[in-house]
């Protein structure tokens, strides 16, 4: 039997209000920078099932105040002039935002990555981007990358034939902006420990592989190091075992796709490759405290 698709929370779900613009399913444009109301008070008007998988890209501009943001199982803390870069398949759990924060939001669907990609940067761009990932801009940069949002906007807003084309000119010119920045932190990266560098690996490989592998020696396979290894690495490193970081990951998809309410616990079973619903359901209780389809029913967990 073929499995059930996973619903995409696509761009085009997001919060609408006045500030919005959306350009051929291409980009969408939004900010709160001459809002007078709290963003905290926008994002309670709406309502939003967590967790969450988010099945397109988002580029967060922060100007003022903070954001504190959970994705796949991490914690992201976004300041003044950071840039937080969200990658299509993203699980999101919560997201908080200081009093006065200003942002600025940048949404591309997955089916316009081909476009993107046919930019010998944006490629590299994308190569770079395999989990969320922060930069820092100095306020000079920062002032440089919001006038071309600006200019985004306006082109957007007019009745230019070239809409498109000049747009797609802009997103080139701030993934140079993007690039540059990435690879600076990629230069940090390379000097990082070896056993930092693995546990950073371990968890790229459990993103990818958490549905269908919950095995701690296929992971040390994966990264030709000993289980035992890679399970001292894992604990020093984050103060949890792999084992733990496995099993989450799969409960954060169960409980997103339960929450949906489009599947069954069978189907949400046969998802994640459990042999059975019955195992499925022992192993989601021991972890969460109750059943999936108490879960699915219940609101407050």
């Amino acid at each position: 039997m073929k499995e059930p698709k996973l619903i995409e929370f696509h761009f085009d779900m997001l919060p609408s209000d006045v500030r919005r613009l959306v350009l051929d399913d291409l980009v969408l444009l939004d900010d709160n920078l001459t809002s007078t109301q709290d963003v905290t008070m926008e994002v309670e008007q709406h309502s939003f099932v967590l967790p969450m998988k988010m099945m397109f890209a988002i580029v967060i501009l922060c100007r003022q105040g903070s954001i504190d943001i959970r994705l796949n199982l991490e914690d992201y803390h976004v300041g003044k002039n950071d840039v937080l870069v969200v990658v299509p398949g993203t699980i999101g759990e919560g997201i908080q935002f200081s009093e006065g924060t200003k942002l600025c939001i940048m949404a591309f669907p997955e089916k316009a990555f081909p476009l993107l990609m046919k930019m010998e940067h944006s490629l590299r761009f994308r190569e770079h981007m395999t989990r969320p990932f922060i930069f820092h801009f100095s306020e000079r940069d920062m002032t440089d990358f919001m006038q071309v949002y600006k200019l985004m906007r306006s082109v957007v807003l007019s009745d230019n034939p070239y809409k498109k084309e000049l747009i797609m000119s802009y997103m080139e010119a701030l993934s140079y902006y993007a690039v540059n920045q990435i690879e600076k932190e990629g230069d940090k990266e390379m000097k990082r420990q070896r056993g930092d560098t693995l546990f950073h690996e371990f968890v790229d490989a459990v993103r990818k592989h958490y549905s269908t592998e919950r095995q701690l020696n296929f992971y040390a396979d994966k990264l030709c190091i000993s289980p035992k290894y890679l399970s001292r690495v894992v604990l020093q490193h984050s103060g949890r075992h792999p084992s733990d970081w496995i099993r989450d990951y799969v409960i954060l998809e169960a409980k997103a796709l339960l929450k949906q309410n489009n599947y069954s616990v069978q189907q949400v079973s046969d998802i994640l490759h459990f042999p059975n619903a019955s195992f499925f359901g022992k192993y989601f209780k021991a972890v969460v405290g109750c059943s999936p389809r108490a879960f699915q029913l219940n609101t407050i967990f």
